[in-house]
């Protein structure tokens, strides 16, 4: 299994450490199963992130709240996963 990184735009601070890259595993289909269909396409995407970033871990609020250019960047990436 492999980890897809992801740069983000602006750095964020998290824990008083600047974060300039997040980095994600792949998904199994067990983390994607029960989200197809079932949340909104933005609930899909929070809670995916959450679940696959294994540099730092977030919270789906704390996804929430990240800059747009940051949200769109890491959405990206989990939408390619959904499909």
């Amino acid at each position: 299994m492999g980890t897809i990184k992801v740069s983000l735009p602006e750095p964020m601070t998290i824990d008083g450490k600047e974060v300039r890259e997040l980095e994600f595993r792949e998904p199994l289909g067990a983390d994607i199963e029960g989200l197809i269909g079932t949340e909104s396409l933005g609930k899909s995407v929070t809670k995916l992130a959450s679940s696959l970033c294994t540099n730092i871990p977030l919270s789906e609020d704390e996804i929430r709240a990240m800059s747009a250019k940051n949200y769109l960047s890491v959405s990206e990436v989990m939408m390619g996963f959904l499909g």
